[in-house]
């Protein structure tokens, strides 16, 4: 061709791509403002005629081609729109210019002023390899609008929206990765086109005053794209859905728009943060803080500043983190700071040993709190005398502004190591130092150009917005390391909350970083083993989570009401950060896995056991699941009973992982077997019997009663519990408090002879295991799977369930009474039922569900 070998011959290093469709009138202009580039490297015009039906379009290309051999050259296609125009000069241009260093898409309407390129040129060059390409300010032609795009680039602003036009310089090293611009999101190419790139790990540099000239009519191809513009965003959000993952984003927050800044007395300055729990990402002076804020009130589209502001002590953020509860915290004032102005909270010590409790307040005066956040967009009016009231109102008792509290109750907090009331008056210390800066800076003048840009403060919430989510847990991803999030509707440390304590151990074990969330409750028990186990604990209450939709309940059981409108995406924001997460009898959850699992989130559902109501028909978190299964890529089961009823109820069998219950703890093997040889050498007389369990109706607290009243001549009784979802009378015998650690439980395991589950729906309750394994007999209603844990008159003793109310009683009793008038059966029962249990660790199936995790989740979400 002609064309390529009078280009082989030249020393082109920057191509200008010209394609032409339908506007012959201006197409001379754009061409002639190529050639008449000054000072700059040797460059040429590429021109596309693309099937245009005007011939003046094509005389003029091949007109300017015959007069500037070497510098202009025509090509013509049939008409198949912008993208392959583009994508065939490019072509071309990589072809036939050896020393190409650079390409710059320009439309035939716009044009350039004779200085662009070597301004252009040189800083492309001068810039780090990374730098893809620069992107001019947006000076229109025959508008009187002119744009800025100053500021740092910003990969979350465009994922947000396009301040990068085609008319931008790129590097040639960007082409040669085989990116080009794509025919599906007509009028928005050049978008996706920058996605692209920053997807392969380039990203964009601002060129002030470059001299790129934008022709924008009332009427364009850009029009008719901003009409469509829903789905064509859809379109570029589904094309570049991996730099939209949660993960992804979060990293890009922490790079680029950290949301919190946080202000404490013991360091001066300001600290950038991202996830609370972490090293910040940046520290500022304080000199350098306050123009940072201050620059970034007067150009926020220009300037990041955190959508948050935190005044906090060390010690009170100390203690937050150290009960893992820091995130959580910070995320739920974030959402409270949509419709109010400041949330203040306080620290106070647990009310009960190993409580962690989370309630709001009424307004009040809160100038005494340990934490303050308020948001960075009032800095504005405060740093302003006038505004100077709003601020101290906060420490009156009927503050004016909107003023949220809570208060936080965490396990062994000392209350006065919080520092209560240093927060708030370092924030009032902050202002009056901001607001003296301010006076002695000299505004920055605003330019003649405008920013049509968004703030950037809020960019990373309409980014995750595109997701689906509200408020985002600020948890930063950690390299080679997947999260797994529990979910549940308590943590009272039951037998599902140790089960479940027992798989997170085993997770953290395997290199994952396991996290809690409680939904529906305000108080959890976090004991030291809770704390050192989960990464972070979360808890999310008081957004309707607990309702039911029982107008539309499947088969009988209750469904989830939680499922659409702002607290269901901030539910979902809050789990975002996972890479798998396991729903554990948790209602309002499992309207969130179909979005969770559409996230590319692997999303387990895990099954105890089948329960009743109170009339005793089977109902409850098994048959709700049922309505879910199909947002679920695998249940957990925890015996072979419920295995089988899953199948049986149309759940696939491949979906089923059967984790069969073990000990929720390691004991000491020398107590277990001191416990263990006593029994063989007990004399006959006053047996040892214990309940230890949630003192709720499901336990058949009933039966507990009447039967201790029958036994308690000849039997030694302790009951150990409480109640965690009824509210029990007086049951008329004494109860000792919950057992929570291992050398709790060893104890009351080595005291008894006998344990007693008269429950009415159970699993394969962890108490059975653990009693057996300390050779205790066990006597249990054949309710659930109990059967799979214990042999009738073998290794324990099974009451039948439908034996009506006084016989199993009677039954229950003579058992007791039996066992002690003869210690050599308590003894044989209790070494057979130390022994089930030495034996069947290896085979609980737990090691096969982490491999199962392992082989679909073999890295993080990023």
């Amino acid at each position: 061709m002609p064309n390529e070998s009078r280009a082989r011959e030249n020393d082109t290093a920057t191509a200008f791509v010209i394609p032409a469709h339908r506007q012959p009138g201006l197409l001379a202009e754009a061409i002639l403002s190529v050639l008449r580039q000054e000072g700059g490297p040797p460059c040429a015009a590429v021109v596309v005629d693309d099937g245009c039906p005007f011939p003046e379009t094509s005389r003029t290309a091949l007109a300017m081609a015959a007069a500037h051999p070497g510098r202009v050259f025509a090509l013509r296609q049939p008409n198949r729109g912008l993208a392959a125009a583009r994508n065939t000069g490019i072509e071309f241009a990589l072809a036939a210019f050896p020393a190409l260093r650079a390409l710059f898409c320009l439309d035939a309407d716009n044009r350039l002023r004779p200085g662009f390129l070597a301004r252009a040129f040189a800083a492309l060059e001068a810039a780090p390899p990374e730098v893809g390409w620069l992107y001019s300010d947006i000076d229109e032609i025959g508008r009187p609008q002119n744009f800025t795009t100053g500021g740092d680039f910003s990969l979350l602003m465009l994922l947000a929206e396009n301040f990068c036009d085609a008319g931008s310089l790129m590097r040639r090293e960007v082409l040669d990765t085989g990116l080009r611009f794509e025919a599906r999101v007509p009028g928005f190419e050049d978008w996706d086109f920058w996605l692209g790139a920053a997807s392969l790990g380039f990203k964009g540099r601002h060129l002030p005053g470059s001299g790129f000239l934008y022709r924008r009519r009332p009427e364009s191809m850009l029009s008719a794209a901003e009409r469509r513009r829903p789905a064509l965003v859809r379109e570029l959000h589904d094309k570049h859905a991996r730099l939209l993952r949660p993960q992804r984003v979060l990293e890009l927050e922490a790079a680029e728009a950290p949301r919190y800044a946080l202000f404490s007395p013991e360091r001066p300055g300001m600290r950038l943060v991202l996830d609370p729990a972490r090293e910040p990402v940046a520290s500022l002076d304080p000199a350098a803080a306050r123009e940072r804020l201050l620059a970034a009130l007067e150009s926020m589209e220009r300037v990041h500043l955190p959508p948050a502001l935190v005044f906090a002590g060390d010690a009170a953020l100390g203690l937050l983190r150290a009960h893992g509860v820091v995130r959580n915290l910070f995320w739920l004032a974030e959402a409270r700071l949509r419709d109010a102005e400041v949330v203040a909270v306080e620290i106070a010590p647990g009310g009960e040993r190993d409580e962690l409790a989370i309630e709001s307040l009424p307004v009040g005066d809160a100038g005494a709190s340990d934490l303050i956040i308020l948001r960075g967009r009032n800095l504005g009016g405060l740093s302003r005398a006038k505004d100077i009231a709003w601020l101290e109102s906060l420490a009156s008792p009927k503050p004016e502004p909107k003023l949220r509290r809570m208060r936080v109750s965490l396990p062994g907090a000392d209350a006065a190591a919080a520092g209560g009331g240093a927060a708030f008056r370092h924030l009032v210390a902050e202002v009056e130092a901001l607001r003296r800066a301010r006076r002695r800076r000299t505004a920055l003048k605003p330019g003649w150009r405008a920013d049509f840009r968004n703030w950037r403060d809020n960019v990373p919430e309409r980014v995750h917005g595109f997701s689906g989510l509200g408020a985002v847990l600020p948890l930063l991803p950690e390299e080679g390391r997947r999260s797994f999030g529990f979910v549940l509707p308590l943590f009272a440390l039951g037998g599902v909350e140790r089960v479940v304590l027992r798989q997170a151990n085993a997770l953290r074990r395997r290199g994952w970083r396991p996290h809690l969330f409680v939904m529906g409750e305000q108080r959890i028990a976090l004991t030291e083993e809770a704390r050192e186990t989960f990464e972070s604990v979360n808890l999310l209450f008081g957004m309707g989570e607990t309702d039911s939709d029982w107008p539309n309940a499947h088969f009988g059981a209750e469904v989830a009401a939680f499922g659409a409108g702002a607290a269901a995406e901030d539910a979902l924001g809050l789990l975002a950060g996972m890479d798998a997460v396991l729903n554990t009898h948790c209602l309002p959850a499992h309207a969130l896995m179909a979005r969770l699992k559409g996230l590319g989130i692997r999303t387990f559902c895990g099954l105890h056991l089948v329960e009743r109501t109170r009339w005793g028909n089977p109902n409850g978190t098994a048959h709700t699941a049922l309505a879910y299964e199909h947002a679920y890529q695998g249940l957990t089961v925890i015996s072979e009973k419920l295995r089988r009823w899953c199948v049986a109820q149309g759940v696939p069998a491949d979906k089923l992982h059967l984790i069969r219950n073990a000990p929720g703890y390691d004991a000491d093997p020398a107590r277990i077997a001191a416990a263990v040889a006593a029994r063989r050498d007990r004399a006959p007389g006053k047996l040892r019997a214990l309940f230890l369990g949630r003192l709720d109706a499901q336990k058949g607290l009933d039966r507990l009663a009447a039967v201790i009243a029958r036994t308690r001549h000849r039997v030694e009784w302790r009951v150990v519990g409480r109640a965690v979802l009824d509210r029990p009378g007086d049951l008329g015998f004494p109860v000792e408090p919950p057992a929570t650690t291992p050398a709790q439980l060893d104890a009351l395991y080595a005291w008894a002879d006998a344990v007693l589950l008269p429950s009415r729906f159970e699993g394969v309750p962890l108490i059975v295991l653990e009693a057996q394994r300390f050779g205790c007999a066990v006597v249990a209603t054949d309710v659930g799977a109990t059967g799979e844990a214990i042999e009738h008159g073998a290794d324990g003793f099974l009451v039948p369930a439908d034996l009506p109310e006084p016989a199993m009683v009677d039954v229950v009793a003579a058992l007791l009474l039996r066992l002690d008038e003869s210690p050599e059966l308590l003894a044989d029962v209790g070494l057979r039922a130390a022994d089930r249990i030495a034996r069947a660790g290896a085979r609980d199936g737990l090691r096969d569900f982490l491999d199962h995790l392992d082989r679909v989740v073999p890295e993080a979400l990023r």
